[in-house]
């Protein structure tokens, strides 16, 4: 049996998914993480040189920061060069030297981009990304697929990171307690609700409800019960498993915007489909022998054994079999290589949001008339459509969402407060992150407002044009002129 076409598109896909992360950020850096941006990653790096000695703030935030500097000329140019890396991975130039600069200008972000970059994506390309490191021979131009065969620790490490990806996606939907993935309405609200819907997602929340119910079954059946079919070493049992994750990777990227997410999960289902099931023209004449056992293929080997100890106690922490305070061990080898990243605890949407509460800005220059500040993509007037924006990713717009999940239960995340000083400051750079420059000075009225939203029934869009129906909400707070002074 040998997969090596399906890991050849591993190492490339994983090329284009930093391609897209890295340059998504790019012109997000100076109004997130630059030095006048929300949260400055310099301040982050003098508050770790405080806490701890130098040398010791290094390694618990390795960030390529600590030598180029946290300019947003500086952050530039790391993003740059995990751009150049990415280029050389996605096309095999120059391998590993691409999939090793892609993975440390990522990990140079994850570590100095704090709650805009604390995605479970953001981790889990890393995750990836380490191992790719060592999926293919060194070699200084592109190899045609399939000729290289990874050494057997790799391609199982690849393998149980899919297992445990889905598996916990799904055994947390569970252990949550949550009553709408209980009684299968989870799907009814999910379209709605999620941080960032396009307009398919509009048209999919008007099924009818069976239906909705029959693809949250669906999901855990995906979920819960195909990652078992990885246990099996019969091709076509793995083949099964690919096409059923596969199937949901497309049907949330068509429903919604999630970055990159789907393209590199996507990418691991690929990994699970043998040689023989791939177009004739991707065939190989003869079959490829496995490496030369030379220093890279065992280096290779000891990392997918770092990965493989990290990754299992996390699994079994995760579905709540053994805790990790129970393992004292675990928790000291785990301390050690948290700041790279080199595993990750997953399980998206373990409680189902079953409201659509948003956070509405709006400035005046007398108080009385006020003027909405408008987003990019996340919800906002009530006739624009839904955007469809990934493989790209507003990180301002998402942290949006999480805010008003926060603020309806009475508590601003800490980033809002700096966010707020800035735009009435009239910061450019945060501005930067808005559709829309200010007309004024930062001498003006602001207002915060928590308004719901829902999407219009067929009839009441075909009436108004509108996508959404808005109920305004109660006003959080109002800032004066003076207290921008």
């Amino acid at each position: 049996m040998n997969y090596s076409i399906g890991l050849w598109f591993l190492a490339r896909l994983t090329g284009l998914s930093y391609f897209f992360a890295l340059l998504s950020l790019y012109f997000q850096i100076p109004g997130l993480i630059g030095p006048n941006g929300i949260l400055p990653a310099n301040d982050l790096l003098f508050r770790a040189t405080k806490a701890l000695s130098p040398e010791t703030a290094l390694w618990a935030l390795p960030s390529l920061g600590w030598i180029f500097g946290t300019s947003s000329f500086a952050l530039y140019l790391i993003a740059l060069l995990g751009i150049v890396g990415s280029l050389l991975l996605l096309t095999g130039f120059l391998r590993p030297i691409g999939a090793i600069l892609s993975w440390i200008c990522w990990l140079s972000f994850v570590n100095i981009g704090q709650d805009f970059l604390s995605f479970q994506w953001d981790t889990l390309l890393l995750e990836v990304g380490f191992l790719v490191i060592f999926l293919e021979k060194p070699s200084l131009r592109p190899r045609p697929p399939g000729l290289d065969i990874p050494p057997l620790l790799i391609r199982f490490a690849l393998t149980f990171l899919l297992f445990r990806f889905m598996f916990s996606s799904g055994i947390v939907k569970i252990l949550s307690g949550d009553p709408t993935w209980a009684d299968l309405s989870a799907m009814t609200y999910h379209f709605e609700t999620q941080p960032i819907p396009n307009p398919l997602a509009w048209f999919i929340h008007q099924l009818p409800q069976p239906l909705l119910k029959l693809s949250t079954i669906f999901t855990f059946v995906i979920e819960l019960l195909l990652p078992f079919a990885l246990l099996f070493p019969q091709p076509k049992v793995r083949l099964t498993a690919s096409l059923g994750f596969f199937s949901l990777m497309i049907f949330i990227a068509l429903t919604g915007n999630y970055a990159y997410f789907n393209l590199l999960t996507a990418a691991l289902c690929l990994t699970l489909i043998e040689n023989r099931y791939w177009p004739n023209f991707l065939q190989l004449e003869r079959i490829p022998l496995p490496w030369t056992p030379v220093p890279w293929r065992h280096l290779g080997s000891i990392a997918a054994a770092i990965q493989l100890s990290l990754s299992f106690p996390m699994l079994l922490a995760t579905t709540g079999l053994i805790p990790r305070v129970a393992v004292p061990i675990f928790n000291s080898w785990e301390r050690i290589f948290a700041p790279w990243h080199l595993t990750s605890g997953y399980g998206l949407f373990a409680v189902m949001t079953i409201r659509r509460p948003e956070l509405t800005l709006e400035r005046s220059s007398n108080g009385l008339d006020w003027q909405p500040i408008l987003f990019s993509y996340k919800a906002g007037p009530p006739d624009r459509v839904p955007p469809q924006i990934a493989p790209f990713q507003p990180r301002l717009d998402w942290q949006m969402w999480f805010a008003a999940l926060s603020a309806e239960r009475g508590q601003l995340p800490s980033w809002f407060s700096p966010f707020i000083k800035k735009l009435k400051k009239g910061d450019p750079e945060v501005w930067n992150l808005l559709p829309y420059q200010p007309h004024s000075s930062g001498n003006d009225y602001l207002r915060l407002r928590l308004d719901q939203y829902h999407f219009t029934t067929p009839s009441e869009r075909s009436s108004t044009g509108n996508w959404w129906r808005i109920t305004p909400g109660p006003v959080l707070l109002v800032l004066p002129p003076e207290t921008s002074r």
